[in-house]
């Protein structure tokens, strides 16, 4: 697994490379999908301005309003190895703060669930229908648990 972090210089030791590995692996684990991305992958994780991610927002979702996850699956394979390009996920730190407080979360741990939320759109699961809603937010609700970060609801 291959990560690739921009702009998180700010958020600190706990979203190095090397923790935000161990989160994505903890959400391939409790969503039974190890043997499914069992290989190499590559994820790209960025950290954006509201009025950055509110472009990409209108551009690819036709939404013209900030929002605090998005993201991007490729899903090929990359030339000159067997690595897996997932995609890329954004996450935007002004609104995740905003939700943090307004949630009563800590910036850490809600920024912690937009990974896992963006991850397990990148790995194919969506909240369209509230049967998929409810498995994605069991997904994330044990992964939280995992990391000693509560329920994120």
């Amino acid at each position: 697994m291959e990560i690739f972090l921009n702009n998180f210089k700010e958020e600190g030791d706990a979203f190095s490379e090397i923790n935000v590995i161990n989160i994505l692996k903890d959400v391939i684990q409790v969503s039974s999908l190890a043997n499914t991305i069992a290989g190499n992958f590559q994820i790209g994780i960025s950290i954006v301005s509201s009025e950055e991610i509110q472009k990409l927002n209108l551009e690819y979702r036709g939404k013209d309003q900030p929002t605090n996850v998005l993201s991007f699956g490729t899903n090929s394979h990359l030339k000159d190895n067997d690595s897996l390009l997932l995609g890329d996920i954004v996450l935007c730190k002004e609104i995740i703060e905003k939700e943090a407080k307004e949630y009563l979360k800590t910036y850490e741990n809600r920024l912690k669930h937009m990974i896992i939320h963006g991850f397990l759109h990148l790995i194919g699961f969506n909240h369209e229908e509230n049967h998929e809603r409810i498995s994605m937010e069991e997904i994330e609700i044990q992964v939280m648990n995992n990391l000693s970060a509560g329920d994120p609801y």
